[in-house]
């Protein structure tokens, strides 16, 4: 998908925004990456998931909401620019509400969530650094937040940049336009929250074709030793994801 500005998702390409979005799920959804890693981390922070107070921040079709309320979520909430949610879907949600994400304050009281999610949200964002602080306001102290960004670091990416002088989840044909390297990371986001792990979500292509085949003997006999596991995951992984926990107060409070 090409780059929109707010004013064309919600006017002049309003029409082709709903097109792609009503269909779209992230890559990391599409292949149950999301679902497991979210539900890791919830489950060992939290007991009952039903009673879980989440929201699923840039929601698009509802895609990851449907697979949270098929593992048991019960209290989601959804918010995007606009109302991207298939009619199939509607139901997951206990409420759904839109805003610019990027501009606007979320519409729900302080430490309103106990667990946040951003699939693929954050690098499409003018301003994240303003959502950001705006998550940090609704997320309950101890709370659970987890963010998706491309992996810079990856051979492939670092490959492209210097073929391109360009990273290839940036280049002008597509829609992200915020760079997460770690230490925007570590200036922005770790300002209140509290780093849990680090996970890397490869493309099941990797392991195609006679080199993949390879990478698939190198990958079974990384997991035997968990350092090498990561090593791999760094080295070929498409996106990081950041799982955090907020801070119960905020370190840089006067």
């Amino acid at each position: 998908m090409r780059y929109l500005t707010a004013e064309e998702l919600k006017e002049t390409a309003r029409d082709h925004a709903h097109e792609i979005l009503e269909r779209c799920a992230g890559k990391s959804v599409r292949d149950l990456f999301a679902i497991r890693v979210f539900n890791t981390y919830h489950d060992r922070m939290f007991g009952d998931r039903a009673k879980t107070r989440l929201l699923d921040l840039g929601s698009a079709s509802g895609a990851f909401a449907e697979q949270l309320s098929e593992s048991g979520y019960r209290d989601i909430t959804g918010i995007d620019i606009d109302d991207y949610v298939s009619p199939e879907r509607k139901s997951v949600f206990r409420s759904f509400r839109t805003a610019d994400l990027a501009t606007e304050r979320l519409p729900w009281p302080d430490q309103s969530f106990d667990a946040i999610a951003a699939w693929c949200v954050l690098p499409h964002l003018e301003n994240p650094f303003h959502c950001i602080r705006e998550i940090a306001r609704v997320a309950a102290p101890g709370g659970l937040f987890i963010f998706t960004a491309p992996h810079l670091g990856s051979k492939p990416s670092r490959r492209y940049f210097l073929a391109h002088g360009d990273f290839k989840s940036y280049r002008a044909t597509n829609n992200h336009i915020a760079l997460f390297t770690p230490g925007v990371v570590q200036k922005t986001v770790l300002r209140y929250f509290a780093p849990i792990a680090t996970e890397y979500h490869f493309r099941p292509k990797i392991f195609r074709g006679p080199k993949g085949k390879l990478r698939q003997a190198a990958y079974r006999l990384a997991r035997l030793q968990p350092a090498w596991q990561k090593t791999l995951d760094y080295r070929w992984a498409y996106n990081a994801v950041y799982v955090l926990r907020k801070q119960q107060a905020d370190a840089h409070a006067p």
